[in-house]
């Protein structure tokens, strides 16, 4: 009798763990989810930031680090948080995050007119070359100009989609990545170097959080301007959905683990590729 209650637990697990398996959404759906709604393009944005600040960086540097080295470091850095590097992780991510049942009201939204229209919109938004200063204050004029209703959908979708927490982790990770980037060139730095930094910016978080909350609603309200009161409260509407709270928590990890990924894959290359001596 043990025995078989053991071998029925056994089998039990098995099949509760392939059923997990099963439930988990196509890589083919999950991909086409993230180029309607637009995470496509973000997070070819997203690698763009860390290589950029890596370049930032190197610049502030100066002459400190042989030109062979900065050049490494760089053409790493198109490999590692390229654009289809990253689309991968995410993907995988949301996969895993979803299930089934979740994908007919995904796709009724983002093939809808609004969703296509807010999809759009967010694509534009993170297109323009507008200056970030000037985002605010234009975000700042429409919320004074705003509704107590459209106040309060702006609220319902920040707080849907985490975005200030999510903002703030970016942020930090990012400014990990680029630190350990050049860590990786310099052979004077050390891992409890990197320790030191991770834990002060982690230190930090309550302050970046504080600074993006402040910046959230003006940038929302920038951001979607174009969207009516009554388009705006069924967009937080949307947001609050079961199906859409999977799909936020699935492209957060990806987000998540993209950067992460790729930071192991810098590391990776830098090493593959050597030691760069100055001339």
């Amino acid at each position: 009798m043990k025995t078989w209650n053991r071998m029925s637990g056994v089998a039990l697990a098995l099949a509760i763990a392939q059923g997990a398996a099963l439930a988990a959404v196509p890589l083919d759906v999950a991909q086409d989810l993230a180029k309607k709604s637009g995470s496509w393009l973000q997070l070819d944005s997203l690698g763009a930031q860390v290589r950029a600040g890596m370049a930032s960086a190197l610049a502030r540097d100066g002459e400190s680090r042989p030109e062979a080295a900065k050049t490494r470091l760089l053409a790493c850095a198109d490999t590692a948080f390229g654009a289809d590097a990253m689309r991968a992780t995410a993907v995988e991510a949301v996969a895993g995050a979803l299930q089934p049942a979740d994908v007919p009201a995904l796709l009724a939204w983002y093939d809808g007119a609004l969703g296509r229209k807010v999809a759009g919109m967010e694509a534009a938004s993170a297109a323009q070359a507008t200056d970030p200063a000037e985002r605010l204050r234009r975000g700042d004029q429409s919320l004074r100009a705003a509704s107590a209703a459209r106040k309060a959908s702006l609220q319902a979708i920040i707080t849907e989609t985490r975005s200030v927490d999510i903002m703030a982790d970016a942020a930090i990770e990012m400014a990990i990545v680029v630190r350990e980037g050049l860590a990786g060139i310099d052979p004077s730095a050390t891992a409890s170097a990197i320790a030191d930094i991770k834990a002060d910016l982690s230190g930090k978080r309550p302050q970046i959080v504080a600074r993006y909350g402040q910046m959230a609603m003006p940038a929302y309200a920038f951001a979607y301007a174009g969207l009516g009161d009554d388009e705006l409260k069924q967009y937080a509407d949307y947001l609050a959905s079961p199906a859409a709270k999977a799909y936020s928590d699935g492209s957060v990890r990806g987000v998540a683990r993209a950067l992460t990924d790729g930071s192991v894959k810098l590391g990776r290359c830098l090493k593959d590729a050597g030691p760069a001596k100055a001339p």
